[in-house]
């Protein structure tokens, strides 16, 4: 297993640089008489960006732009992973659920490889880590 990991609906990317995702909260404000009620919302979302994804096969490319046409529409999974590697090491990993394309940028530089970067709006993320 890698030290970091970005799996698309079930499919584990090999290359990329970097992941973003940002974590969207709203409050409900309730005016009273005497003072302005503050709540958290109950439900969340957020926005996920994958940078520089590289491929190295021409099967890994037809399956991942396939994948991306059907994410524009119907709700899919990305899951990241992370390894901590400290005194016991430890794994974070996100399951990103109700994930929809919202952008697909395509990079072509004579210098590197071709490159893909991608962002999805997510419903809701379910964290958790485990010892390894």
């Amino acid at each position: 297993m890698a030290d970091k990991e970005v799996i698309i609906n079930g499919h584990n990317m090999l290359h990329g640089t970097g992941v973003k995702d940002s974590e969207s909260t709203s409050t409900n404000s309730t005016p009273c008489f005497d003072e302005v009620l503050t709540q958290g919302a109950s439900q969340t979302g957020g926005t996920l960006e994958i940078d520089r994804l590289i491929f190295e096969s021409k099967e890994e490319y037809d399956w991942l732009s396939a994948e991306l046409k059907k994410m524009k529409s119907e709700h899919g999974m990305v899951t990241t992973r992370q390894i901590i590697r400290v005194e016991k090491p430890y794994v974070i990993i996100k399951n990103f659920t109700g994930c929809i394309l919202d952008g697909k940028d395509f990079e072509m530089k004579p210098e590197e490889h071709s490159a893909q970067n991608l962002k999805f709006i997510w419903e809701d993320c379910d964290e958790r880590t485990e010892y390894i």
